[in-house]
């Protein structure tokens, strides 16, 4: 309880110390992504038909995420709708690490996600870590890569039987890419 009582003190202290490097506190982007499971047998790609990134920054050095995850399958003899869910992600930045007018900004965070395969009938929960760079073109547009290593939980037997595993864990690693325009 202590420790979480003095992560709560730091983080809202170095808020309240923060400096407004980046200027903007909203972003909205697109983030492109094709999906490829390792228990998919069939081989089939998925696209994410609606990719929408939406980002509040806290004085632009902490920030939180959603993403929409709409996936669609193209497999011949059944392709649709595969996966549907949302990711949350709360990111911290470190415009500090490079000059105040430099164009890269480091950053790390958590997030979490939760989909639904409606094609396969399978729930997935992943938690995970994020390490990237956000690039900015001038104040208004940016580009963000994001390496994305975590671990996929599966909450019920079928999902587990489905993935052949028997704990209902399975390692993920994404590569994230995203682009829009901060405001």
């Amino acid at each position: 309880m202590r420790r979480l009582v003095f992560l709560i003190m730091l983080y809202l202290s170095a808020i309240s110390f923060s400096q407004n490097v980046m200027e903007k506190h909203h972003y909205i982007g697109l983030q492109p992504s094709f999906l490829a499971e390792p228990y998919d047998t069939i081989k089939a790609l998925e696209i994410n038909i609606v990719p929408i990134n939406y980002e509040y920054r806290f004085e632009n050095q902490f920030s939180l995420q959603i993403r929409s995850i709409i996936n669609y399958r193209f497999y011949k003899p059944a392709p649709g709708i595969s996966q549907t869910g949302l990711t949350l992600v709360a990111h911290k930045y470190f415009p500090e690490w490079m000059k105040e007018d430099f164009w890269l900004t480091p950053s790390i965070g958590g997030f979490t996600t939760y989909t639904y395969n409606q094609l396969d009938h399978i729930n997935t929960m992943t938690v995970g870590a994020e390490a990237g760079v956000i690039f900015s073109f001038g104040k208004l547009i940016s580009l963000s890569l994001i390496l994305q290593p975590g671990i996929n939980y599966y909450p019920d037997q079928f999902s587990r039987d489905f993935v052949q595993t028997q704990t209902g864990f399975k390692s993920h690693f994404g590569l994230i890419f995203h682009t829009g325009i901060n405001f």
